[in-house]
């Protein structure tokens, strides 16, 4: 066990502090003989109530004392909970999922509300007793007893205020009001300064950027208002605890750690006891120190480290640091970090050919990320779902992603997911919250609004091991660009100035990028920085494998019974609807689907014309899934070779690869993986298989079909790659194989098939198998294809579903009858004559009778037990 003391500038001080730190151990030593609180908090959560009100000048008094003893007026909540929340519990506005619905619910965002509760006064600790908001949607002001404590506008602030004053005697009963302003009627008022004229209005307000429009699901917006994290009270002491930093340095060969600590107080001096416990619990050391000035530095040793690892690559080892405030013999505060041990280096460079990179190296191994953006998880409120949010990190695992964007249109999440992705192994690229397009920045109000705000976010997030990157928003001098075809006339120093200052102040050893995407001779270019997929609406020169590709998709629509859930019958597909494209630019859906998207969403779909005509939303969605699909499996598997189709082998410039988006907030027809109802989309199954560590892929030119193998996998591998080309009814016509070995982080085009001479269109395809794995590549579209009657089987073994057929089968698509949200293995896959596969159930949603059906092929229903899940 080791006793580290922080080391002093000077004897004088050094003489000080061991004499201070031996008082203190002698006092600790002792048996207590005065009981003192400790800092406590207490969350209001209950006892609130809501009431719309009429104007805009509210008579304070009258609420106070209506808000003592609420009538019919008020209705009652528990916090936190946004108006919308509040009012669907208690039936006054329709659910804002279904069908036009959330039109009817517009109208919130345009009034005032008031928000009020009750609560005892604490009995004093001794030092200030805060009241903490730590998320209000958006302008906001405050009176407790009918006194006013405070005025805000900003939802990404937390904020403090001391009410000691305020507060009735202890044990008295005390009247908080909120009242919230109208977010729209604040936009509508924006005069703009001259020189801004460019800049949104709601750019003005610090509030969702996504609140303002319909591109997340909601027509005609979806403006929130409301207390939509926690509020409490925290009853301080004498000295109390206001941060700690931890920041691990590793040594060059990873077999030494050294742990800087910096611990932040308030109040009088105290003295400080830490312990430091590995990853099982082990006690690694203690020891004690004293704050001077408010501060503490501390600097703790720890040999042969156990790291924390990006889960595809190890395991995500935390240690946990215990620090604990004390007064001679009474502890007064304590706070508990959880902390990885980890070496993250962005590689913007190759270090052999110069050229441009965007790469992380983590522990001295390069890691290929993979993953996606991340929504809001509801789009009707900014109150945590956490249900929702550990469903999608379940579904990103199963995914095989190691890596999320925080989108910077929505909001930050809470501590609870940052501690969640530290424990998966899960790294989080973290955008500031400044949406598309600049920001009215160079008003000094508003700058300073944003700094408190960024450096805020900067120390509430700064120890996760999880956070890989800040960026300084979602498209901010793309959307600029994309606009007038300059570099941004406003807004400048936001990104330039005050992000990167508070970053290199408060978190030195992380990336800043200025912004999603950013880099090169335009904001939006492939071979500099990071790159966003806009190939539906332009030609992309060099982006068939950017850099690093940070937003990358198409449009589909949810599965068949999650769009019951949200639409009628005649709007899932009205009485004679023919989806036939004969007027260009067309979109070949019903109407309801196109106000259910987004402006311009038929542009986003894949390539549906390689699919037959639809004729039920049933086939439409196939259609429209399989597309997105192929598009994504297509994009991954070259960005992850590394170089352009044709290229010698050998120099990967591609290391990223997140797809927009993991998540929808509401139900909708977009660029989601997993539907509103967290259900996968046909996508979904298609990028998993495609971010196998081990990757089998075929590159096809005008003049060969080569075979590539990439390891993405922590460790070597090696094996017979064998590639066939076969029949559909299951003939073999020839095979050609070769040994591959490949170290992690290799890629290498292994072999083609031009030895296996001219291959049919139409009726065959080729299969390749290496180290366990296998793959099959069809040379022509679907429609094109002279696809066989299959005749499926199946059989249930060992819990798991065991298919398999006789001919080629195309799409074997299992689903549990009439629910959603089943997870399986693996779905929508291709299945070769005489092949079998094995499929687990991951969630069967509930669902009793399983459905395995391929094109063409007569679909088999068999029960299922969910006892095997």
């Amino acid at each position: 066990m080791k006793r580290i003391f922080p080391a002093r500038p000077d004897a004088s001080t050094a003489a000080r502090y061991m004499a201070v730190i031996a008082m203190t151990a002698m006092l600790l030593s002792l048996a207590p003989c005065a009981a003192a609180a400790e800092r406590t908090t207490i969350p209001l959560c209950d006892g609130w109530f809501i009431k719309q009100l009429d104007t805009d000048q509210p008579d304070v008094p009258a609420l106070t004392r209506e808000a003592a003893s609420p009538g019919d007026a008020w209705l009652p909540a528990r916090m936190p909970a946004q108006v919308h929340d509040v009012l669907l519990a208690h039936g006054k506005i329709p659910d804002p999922h279904v069908g036009r619905n959330a039109t009817e619910s517009a109208w919130v965002g345009e009034k005032d509300w008031a928000y009020a509760c009750t609560f005892a006064s604490p009995t004093s600790a001794g030092g200030p007793v805060l009241l903490r908001f730590d998320g209000l949607d958006t302008l906001a002001a405050a009176w407790l007893n009918g006194k006013p404590i405070g005025r805000f506008d900003n939802m990404y602030r937390q904020y403090a205020v001391d009410v000691a004053e305020q507060l009735a005697p202890a044990g008295k009963q005390n009247v908080l009001l909120i009242v919230f302003s109208s977010p729209l009627r604040f936009v509508n008022r924006v005069k703009k300064e001259p020189g801004y004229e460019d800049v949104s209005k709601n750019h003005y307000l610090r509030k969702s950027h996504s609140d303002f429009g319909s591109y997340l699901g909601a027509r005609p917006h979806a403006a929130k208002v409301g207390v939509y994290r926690d509020v409490t009270l925290d009853v301080t002491t004498a000295a109390r605890i206001e941060d700690v930093c931890v920041r691990p340095k590793l040594s060059a060969d990873f077999k030494r750690a050294d742990v800087h600590v910096a611990v932040e107080t308030a109040g009088a001096e105290a003295s400080l006891r830490w312990i430091l416990k590995d990853p099982a619990g082990k006690l690694l050391g203690d020891g004690l120190a004293t704050t001077y000035d408010n501060k503490c530095s501390l600097q703790i040793p720890v040999e042969n480290p156990k790291l924390w690892w990006p889960r595809t690559h190890g395991t995500p080892h935390l240690y946990q640091l215990d620090v604990t405030l004390a007064d001679e013999d009474r502890t007064l505060d304590r706070r508990t970090i959880t902390f990885g041990i980890r070496d993250v280096k962005p590689v913007l460079e190759d270090p052999d050919t110069g050229e441009k990179r965007f790469r992380f190296d983590v522990n001295g191994r390069t890691v290929f990320l993979r993953g996606a953006c991340w929504a809001p998880v509801e789009g009707m409120t900014h109150c945590w779902r956490h249900d929702r949010a550990v469903k999608l990190l379940d579904l990103l695992e199963h995914g095989r992603m190691n890596v999320l964007r925080i989108w910077g249109e929505g909001h930050v999440p809470p501590q609870e997911f940052y501690d969640e992705c530290d424990r998966r192994g899960v790294l989080i690229w973290q955008d500031f919250m400044f949406g598309y397009g600049m920001h009215p920045s160079g008003n000094e109000a508003f700058d300073e609004n944003c700094r408190l705000e960024i450096e805020q976010m900067v120390r509430r997030l700064r120890n996760h091991a999880c956070l890989l990157l800040w960026c300084g928003g979602n498209e901010n001098h793309m959307g600029w660009d994309f606009r007038f075809g300059t570099k941004p006339a406003v807004g400048s120093p936001l990104f330039a100035r005050i992000m990167p200052q508070a970053v290199a102040r408060l978190d030195p050893d992380r990336l800043f990028h200025p912004s999603s995407p950013h880099g090169g001779r335009v904001p939006n270019w492939p071979l500099e920085g990071d790159w966003h997929d806009y190939s539906t609406l332009k030609f992309c020169p060099e982006a068939s494998v950017p850099l690093y590709a940070s937003e990358v998709g198409r449009a589909s629509a949810p599965s068949l019974t999650s769009m019951k859930r949200f639409l009628s019958p005649e709007d899932l597909w009205p009485a004679g609807y023919d989806p036939a494209v004969r007027t260009p630019g067309k979109p070949a859906w019903p109407p309801m689907w196109q106000y259910r998207s987004v402006g311009g969403s038929w542009d986003k779909v894949g390539r549906v014309e390689q699919f037959c005509d639809p004729a039920s939303a049933e086939d439409l969605i196939r259609v429209l899934g399989t597309a997105h699909g192929a598009y994504l499996r297509d994009r991954v598997e070259r960005q992850r070779r590394g170089v352009p189709d044709g290229a010698p082998d050998g120099n990967r410039r591609c290391w990223g690869n997140m797809v927009w988006r993991l998540n929808d907030s509401w139900p909708i027809v977009y660029w989601s993986v997993i539907d509103y109802y967290l259900e996968p989309k046909i996508p979904y199954y298609f990028l998993r298989r495609a971010y196998d560590p081990v990757l089998i892929s075929f590159e096809q030119t005008a003049d060969q079909i080569a075979v590539w193998v990439v390891n993405d996998s922590p460790e070597p591998v090696a094996g017979t790659l064998i590639v066939s080309r076969r029949r559909f009814d299951g003939a073999t016509r020839g095979k050609v194989q070769a040994e591959v070995a490949l170290k992690p982080g290799q890629s290498k085009r292994c072999l083609t098939t031009t030895d296996l001479g001219p291959i049919y269109l139409r009726n065959e395809f080729v299969h390749a198998e290496f180290a366990g794995r296998e793959a099959t590549h069809l040379l022509i579209g679907e429609r094109f294809l002279h696809l066989p009657q299959a005749k499926l089987t199946a059989r249930v073994v060992d819990g798991k579903i065991e298919i398999a057929t006789d001919a080629y089968a195309r799409q074997v698509t299992l689903e549990m009858e009439s629910v959603t949200g089943a997870v399986f293995e693996d779905n929508f896959f291709d299945l070769p004559p005489g092949d079998k596969r094995t499929i687990a159930v991951v969630d069967s949603a509930g669902g009793k009778n399983l459905v395995i059906k391929a094109l063409g092929a007569d679909p088999i229903r068999m029960p299922y037990d969910r006892r095997t899940d």
